[in-house]
Order: structure tokens, then C-alpha cells, then sequence
């Protein structure tokens, strides 16, 4: 007798989960949908495990399959056998049927342990968008009804442009010739490119300290004396900042030029890459050239590189830090007698600013931290016009000893000592072989992260030493430690507020909701324009440059500049994918409930945590349409956030909510 015969005899409502014939998902009604019956065709049994079957997801069968395992949740791999259906010992099975595979666990008070490799990471958005199991359809679009809506809206990204080249910042210069002098007539006149630099350390050197300004005054100097003095490597770091410095300069001072920010960005992009080309990256690097590449970097998570993947930042980074270690940047610089006190330390700032971007990219990508072997010292808790110019070169007078202050360094040497603490929470969550952390330490991770953090803004928030550093800018590097250290908090706590293990764990899942709630509040500010905020502050403070720069040249250089409408929304954008992860975990503490299970006084209510949210999720329409990363995140989380409103709301998914959802995504400012 065939399946069909078989299955026939089985009334439909005895048919058991993981069980289903391929006529009843296509047509459950036995018609067309022009209502007239058509021919049916043989029922073919599909076997799939629950959780596959549960979120209409294809499953491929295995013990357990490779969703489950992606998802985090192996032990939930289940497979319930067909009425009848004898087991192997030839006896009647009772039911659910447990595959039997190495390495897993049955659910205990402790997660179980990872059966095979998780092909993300827990920091990675899927991972987390993942736990929301009947929004999952909707994100990924495998929904069959939702998925013509689904495919429109992927064909919006169409509207976005790209580059040819997608190997940034090793492809070729397609816009210019191959005339170093062509390249640089393309460049502005000088006091647009004043204003870019100008911008540019007011906002990235203040999170990514890279340069040091009073060098990089008499070098740009130099470039307004004659620009053949200056080699192809600074001539790429120099276009990289400003790119940079286009996002963050007011739109109406690029617009006098007649072009917009976009088109200048594009510009600076291909240029450094012509330069970066023609010199010696390769077999000749410098600490000029390490900068250019964590320009780039930085570049790529803003997300201003055209046509860009999330993987080619992994691929970019991993260079990075390569050649990082070929410099040996990671070691003691008092094992390298031939270099200065000026070149020590700043190789010890870019190895800082080196760990920070490879621990923010492998938060991005689910990836792990590349490199943890090193020894090398923090940089030293002074500001830069500590440094003084002789006849031997730079030499160091620190001042700050007994001033109780903070200085321009004071955020670096308190990220130096978070980045150790940090990786080792990355490396862990997002690693394929290693089993999840006991929760006796992630509570001692926790306590000393938050220990940590709150010594950080403590010092940050001090009066500065000097002029050099305002109090605006020791705000912002304290919110941006913040965030850091909340991303990893969510990390941390990941094991125990996903699908198998949530509501058992009310410390980890407290924690999850204040993260999220701190990284949305952060998010929120920085879209806020604050009434008096001098945007350029951080730049301030270089007066003995301006007084040997030429009047042509870098006057003004370090002045404040005219303060822009979103001050603070390049870091929102260079920090975009933190504040997307705080919105998944936040919407599924909503989906759980545990607004209303658990009664805590530093936790706000339900309708102001969904007022937050709905706050950031503006706030990402807003900026949707800056790249086709920015747009895909948009998209994810407005279609998370609609199911969370309809299942609030007790309306089934896929109704008239998918107009919504349609509509709201297709809204975004173009």
C-alpha cells in the first residue's frame, strides 16, 4: 500500500506536528483560489522537526537539523513520529523522539551545549531576529504569502547606487586618470578642505584616535607649500579624512561648491584609493599607511563605501591586523630601542584604535576577536600639545601628573583596559566550538564591566586638564564606551534570554532589558541636537599651529565650527548596528512579556519601553536610505516591530498588517 493510502486513513486532526501532506500547505481548502476543485495531486509525507514546522521554515532533515543549530537551540530538535510508526526496539512510541547526537543536552538549568558550529554568532542580527519565531517568516521572507510583498521591497534596493569596484581600498581609481596631478586639481579649493579636516578630528578622533593634530598641521602645512614633498601614503590618509569629514560637515558649506556631500565623499573615496594604489602599502608599510587602512575601516562601518557587504569588513580588518602584527604594533615598546618616545606612543594609540574597530566588527559579523596575544602598554594619560617640536624631532613634557584632570588620552587608557574583558566575551558568545559560559561567571563578567564602565564615566567626567578637551567631547567618548559595553552586556547575557532558556533566568533577562533600554536612550540623545553644543570642540585648543600656518592655508583649521543639525548622527551611523541589535532584544522582551512579569523599580513600563522603541525605529527610517545595509536593517526591524503589534494587539500576522508594513518600510526618505 502507498504513503497515500496511508496517510488517507489518518483524520486530519490526529496528523501530528512535523507531519503534513505538500496539497494541504499549498491549497488547505481542497480548491484553487478561484474556488474550482482541480485534480489532486498523490499526498507526500514530509518530515520535518517541530521547530522547523512550527516557524515555516525548510528543514533539512538533520539530527539535529541546521536551523536548530543556527538558532542556538540544538536540544529543541525534535522529531514526533507518525501514529503506528514502531520505534527500533519494535515497540509503540510515545510520542516526541529525541535524536541522540553527540555533544548535545537535554534542557537543564544551564543552556546546553552547542552540538555543531553556529554559522552566526550571537551578536550577529540573525541570531537574535531568530528568537522572534513568528516574525522570522516575515524577516526572511520565506512566508509564502508575504513574499511577492517581500520581494518588492528587496527590489527597492535597486534604487541605491554602487560602485563597480568592490574591493575597497585596494581597487582601482575608475574616476581618475592615472595623473597624480589630475587627482589632487580634483580636490576642493583649501578652505572647503579646512573645514572637512576640521570636522573630521572633531568627530572621529574624538571615538578612533588615529592622528596627531599638531603633526598632521605641519604636514598639511607643507601640503599647501608644495604637495610633492608629501608621499602617496599621506596622500591617502589625507583623502580618507576627507571623506569623512564630509559627513559630518553642515550640507549648505559643501553645497557652495555646487556638488553635495555625497558626490565630494565619492570623490575623496576614489582618490585615496588611486594614492593608497600607487605607493608602497605593500612592501614598504608605515604607521601612515595602518592609519589609512583604519580609515577605510571606520569608512565601511559608516557605511559610505558603495556597494559594500557586511563580509568585507571581516576580510578588510583581518588585513589590518596582519599587518598590525608584521609592525609589531601589539608588542612593548621598550623592546624597540631605535624608535622615539613620539613614535612609541603613537604606535601604542593606533593599536588601541586597531583592537577597538576588530572587537566592533566582530559584535557586527558574529565573528571573533582576531588577536589576543599581546603586550603591548596603553597610551600614556597625556594631551597632545604635550608633545613639543625640537631639533631632534618630537619630544614628550608631560604636564598632567599631578592635574587630576582628564586629558585627550584619558578615554583611550580607559578603553585599554575594557577591550580585554570585552574580546574575551565576544570570543566566547560567538564562538562554534566553545560551550556556553557557566552563569556564575557571566554574573562576574557583568559586575566587572559594569564596575569598569562606571569608573570610566566617573573619570570622563571630571574637568579637563588644559584646554584641549571639552566637556562635550568627554560626554560623547563616555556614551560611546557606554555603548560598547552594553553591546557586550547583550552578548553576554545572550545564552540565557534566548527561546530555550527564557523566563529562567530573571537576573540575565533583567539585564537584556536594561541594556536594550540604555543603547535606545543613547541612540535617541544622539539624534537630539543639544541647544548649545560648539560641534567642533574637540578640535579646539591648537593656536600655536594657526600662528605658523600660512593665511592661506590652515587658518581657521582648529577653529569651532557651525554646528550641524544632527551633531552626533555619524556616530549613530558608525554604531548603527548596536542599537538595531538593542532593538531585536527589546522587541522580544516585549514579546515575552516581561514588562509585565517582572516587577522592577529601575524598569520602566511597558508603553514607555514601546515609546522607545518606536522613537529609535524613526530614527533608523531617517537615516534607511543612506545605504543598502541601513535599508535591509530598516526593513527587518519594521517588519519585527509590526508583528510585535499585531500579536500585541491580538490580530494575526499576515492581514491587513502587511500594507502597513509595506507602506511604513516604503516611506523612508529617499
Amino acid at each position: 500500500m502507498d504513503d497515500s493510502s496511508d496517510e488517507s486513513a489518518i483524520m486530519e486532526h490526529e496528523k501530528p506536528a512535523g507531519f503534513f501532506s505538500t496539497f494541504s500547505i499549498a491549497d488547505p481548502d481542497g480548491s484553487t483560489r478561484e474556488g474550482h476543485g482541480r485534480t489532486q495531486r498523490r499526498n507526500r509525507r514530509v518530515f520535518v522537526c517541530i521547530p522547523c514546522h512550527r516557524r515555516k521554515l525548510k528543514c533539512d532533515k538533520a539530527q539535529p537539523c541546521s536551523r536548530c543549530v543556527s538558532s542556538g537551540a540544538p536540544g529543541e530538535c525534535v522529531y514526533q513520529q507518525a501514529p503506528g510508526q514502531k520505534t527500533e526496539s519494535g515497540g509503540e512510541p510515545e510520542g516526541i523522539s529525541r535524536p541522540e547526537t553527540h555533544g548535545t543536552r537535554q534542557p537543564s538549568p544551564e543552556p546546553p551545549r552547542v552540538a555543531g558550529p553556529r554559522l552566526d554568532g550571537a551578536t550577529h542580527w540573525r541570531s537574535i531576529a531568530h528568537e522572534f519565531e513568528e516574525a522570522w517568516p516575515y524577516i526572511e521572507g520565506s512566508d509564502p504569502q508575504w513574499h511577492p510583498r517581500y520581494q518588492q521591497l528587496l527590489g527597492l534596493e535597486g534604487l541605491f547606487p554602487s560602485l563597480p569596484s568592490t574591493n575597497f581600498p585596494f581597487g582601482n581609481a575608475f574616476t581618475f586618470s592615472q595623473s597624480r596631478s589630475q587627482v589632487l586639481e580634483s580636490l576642493p579649493p583649501p578652505q572647503i578642505i579646512n573645514t572637512l579636516i576640521q570636522s573630521y578630528f572633531a568627530a572621529f578622533e574624538s571615538t578612533h584616535r588615529l592622528i596627531h593634530r599638531e603633526e598632521f598641521s605641519d604636514e598639511l602645512n607643507a601640503f599647501w607649500i608644495s604637495n610633492g614633498q608629501l608621499s602617496e601614503q599621506w596622500l591617502a590618509q589625507f583623502c580618507m579624512m576627507l571623506a569623512l569629514g564630509c559627513q559630518t560637515t553642515p550640507g549648505r558649506i559643501l553645497a557652495s561648491t555646487g556638488r553635495s556631500a555625497e558626490d565630494w565623499t565619492d570623490t575623496f573615496l576614489d582618490a585615496a584609493q588611486f594614492f593608497l594604489k600607487n605607493s608602497s602599502y605593500f612592501s614598504n608599510p608605515s604607521l601612515t599607511t595602518v592609519r589609512t587602512l583604519c580609515l577605510s575601516v571606520v569608512a565601511r562601518m559608516m557605511e559610505i563605501v558603495k556597494g559594500g557587504e557586511m563580509t568585507h569588513l571581516v576580510f578588510l580588518m583581518g588585513f589590518v591586523v596582519r599587518l598590525c602584527m608584521t609592525m609589531q604594533l601589539h608588542r612593548k615598546s621598550s623592546l624597540f630601542t631605535d624608535i622615539t618616545p613620539f613614535e612609541a606612543e603613537m604606535r601604542k594609540r593606533i593599536w588601541v584604535t586597531v583592537q577597538l574597530l576588530d572587537l566592533d566588527i566582530a559584535m557586527r559579523t558574529g565573528t571573533s576577536y582576531l588577536y589576543r596575544e599581546y603586550d603591548a602598554d596603553p597610551p600614556l594619560d597625556i594631551n597632545d600639545s604635550d608633545f613639543q617640536r625640537s631639533e631632534h624631532g618630537w619630544i614628550v613634557h608631560p604636564r598632567w601628573a599631578a592635574s587630576g584632570g582628564i586629558t585627550d588620552s584619558t578615554f583611550q587608557t580607559r578603553l585599554a583596559g575594557l577591550i580585554p574583558i570585552m574580546a574575551e566575551i565576544i570570543n566566547t558568545v560567538n564562538s562554534p566550538t566553545k560551550p556556553p559560559i557557566e552563569h556564575e561567571r557571566v554574573r562576574a563578567w557583568d559586575s566587572r564591566l559594569r564596575q569598569k564602565l562606571q569608573d570610566a564615566e566617573s573619570v570622563l567626567s571630571l574637568p579637563p586638564f588644559g584646554q584641549n578637551v571639552p566637556p562635550d567631547k568627554a560626554k560623547t567618548q563616555a556614551h560611546f564606551l557606554r555603548v560598547l559595553v552594553h553591546r557586550t552586556l547583550l552578548a553576554l547575557h545572550y545564552d540565557y534570554v534566548c527561546a530555550v532558556r527564557a523566563g529562567q533566568f530573571r537576573d540575565s533577562t533583567v539585564s537584556v532589558m536594561q541594556s536594550s533600554l540604555v543603547l535606545l536612550r543613547t541612540h535617541n540623545t544622539w539624534h537630539t541636537p543639544p541647544q548649545n553644543m560648539s560641534a567642533a570642540a574637540g578640535a579646539s585648543g591648537a593656536s600655536g599651529a594657526q600662528a605658523r600656518a600660512s593665511s592661506s592655508s590652515v587658518t581657521g583649521l582648529f577653529e569651532p565650527l557651525e554646528q550641524s543639525p544632527l551633531p552626533l548622527a555619524w556616530l549613530s551611523d558608525l554604531c548603527h548596528d548596536d542599537f538595531g541589535a538593542a532593538m531585536l532584544h527589546l522587541i522580544l522582551t516585549l514579546r515575552r512579556g516581561d514588562f509585565d512579569n517582572i516587577k522592577n523599580p529601575a524598569l520602566p513600563s511597558r508603553s514607555r519601553a514601546s515609546a522607545i522603541l518606536q522613537q529609535s525605529l524613526e530614527h533608523k527610517r531617517l537615516r534607511a536610505c543612506r545605504s543598502i545595509p541601513h535599508f535591509r536593517e530598516y526593513v527587518g526591524l519594521s517588519v519585527s516591530a509590526s508583528c510585535l503589534q499585531s500579536l500585541s494587539a491580538g490580530e494575526p500576522i499576515f492581514g491587513a498588517k502587511k500594507e502597513n508594513v509595506y507602506a511604513v518600510v516604503s516611506s523612508v526618505p529617499h
